[in-house]
């Protein structure tokens, strides 16, 4: 396939230093900071109906963090693929582009299902009647929970990363065709898609969330696409005065608290999401100061297996909550218990297996590719390509 020259990736990639233009390190942070708002989302329950504790309260609202995700998953991978694969759209980089994704997100997921596996095995793990563990491990192994399953036992959280993978096929013919959109073409096609998932979030309500089925495709690729859209925009500069003031970001912080507390339409908080994560990657004030601190960075680096093993992980203070209640650890301390525990285990689950697996699967294939029938596409490749990217960047 031939290459098609986009202005605007060509200029989010030209001039300056080009590692400094690579690392996003405020969306690092976001993406930490999204990874806790659903932690905050699911421990809310658990300590209302394991805890002693109150029934949810703002933090109900935190699953509609999962929606931050896909528009920064569109906006990053934009970032670091995006001109990768105008430069060069032939079938061996969408196909290095694919397996780098695989290589991203499957050493958690298949662990987390071995998990699953081996309670299942003992006894740990009783299934709902009428639904087949063969079927759903099946669907797991192969992330194909969505649009197939109805219900999804086996890691429920995986359904995200299912409906983003169907994202990852799409993203290098996607990419070209809103390349090829002038100016206002864009803009309205990312106004539609905004408005899409609007309907679509107040269509379903807070206890009919679009977490399975097709329903969850139809959530996840248009937010996807506004990402890559919202790139687009970032690239060209539009209004960066404007998303760069720290006014802009407390503003809209205070907007979707205040839209949580009030029980807005979910639509509204969705909108909103996206000029949020202008203003943190614009942000040239104090907000970059915050969003750049260590243990958000840290956070985000570590957010993909904590969101991952995160039912896994909540399992351990749940057995024990008669005992933690009865000792006074009940209500938001068990809440705080299960968030720590969430985040202990998935920083374990990063450090000891989600990285050393994917650099032994990425380096499987650099051998290949390193032999000698390989090298000579692999330094023309390396000519055109932005630098390397760091492991918080995808």
């Amino acid at each position: 396939m031939p290459a098609i020259p986009l202005s605007w990736l060509a200029r989010a990639t030209a001039g300056g230093s080009p590692d400094a233009r690579r690392e996003l390190p405020s969306l690092t942070s976001l993406r930490g900071i999204a990874a806790v708002a659903v932690l905050l989302y699911h421990s809310s329950f658990l300590a209302y109906h394991f805890g002693g504790g109150a029934p949810p309260g703002i933090c109900r609202r935190g699953y509609l963090a999962v929606d931050l995700f896909f528009v920064l998953s569109g906006f990053v991978l934009t970032h670091v693929y995006g001109s990768r694969l105008a430069a060069n759209r032939d079938w061996a980089a969408i196909g290095r582009f694919l397996w780098a994704r695989f290589c991203r997100i499957y050493p958690a997921t298949l662990f987390t299902t071995a998990v699953y596996v081996l309670k299942h095995v003992i006894g740990q793990f009783d299934m709902p009647a009428g639904i087949s563990f063969k079927t759903q491990l099946i669907a797991a192994l192969f992330l194909f929970q969505v649009p197939w399953l109805d219900n999804i036992v086996i890691n429920g959280p995986s359904w995200s990363i299912s409906a983003e993978w169907y994202a990852y096929l799409l993203f290098p013919f996607v990419v070209p065709v809103i390349g090829r959109l002038k100016g206002r073409a864009a803009a309205a096609t990312c106004v539609a898609l905004l408005v899409l998932a609007a309907i679509d979030h107040t269509i379903a309500s807070q206890e009919q969330q679009r977490a399975s089925g097709w329903g969850a495709l139809l959530r996840a690729w248009p937010e996807f696409m506004v990402g890559i859209l919202a790139y687009r925009f970032y690239s060209e500069g539009h209004f960066r005065r404007v998303w760069g003031r720290d006014a802009t970001f407390i503003v809209l912080l205070a907007a979707i608290a205040i839209a949580s507390f009030v029980d807005a339409p979910d639509g509204v908080i969705v909108v909103l999401l996206v000029p949020l994560l202008l203003a943190s990657v614009c942000n040239s004030g104090k907000a970059t100061g915050m969003l750049n601190a260590w243990p958000l960075r840290w956070l985000g680096d570590i957010s993909y297996s904590v969101y991952i093993f995160q039912m896994t992980a909540f399992a351990i203070p749940v057995t024990f909550a008669g005992v933690l209640v009865a000792s006074g650890w009940g209500g938001y301390r068990f809440q705080a218990i299960t968030i720590l525990t969430a985040i202990g285990c998935g920083a374990l689950v990063h450090r000891c297996i989600d990285v050393p697996m994917r650099v032994a699967l990425r380096g499987s294939v650099n051998r290949v590719v390193g032999s000698a029938a390989f090298r000579p596409r692999r330094r023309a490749a390396l000519r055109t390509a932005p630098p390397a990217v760091s492991a918080r960047d995808l």
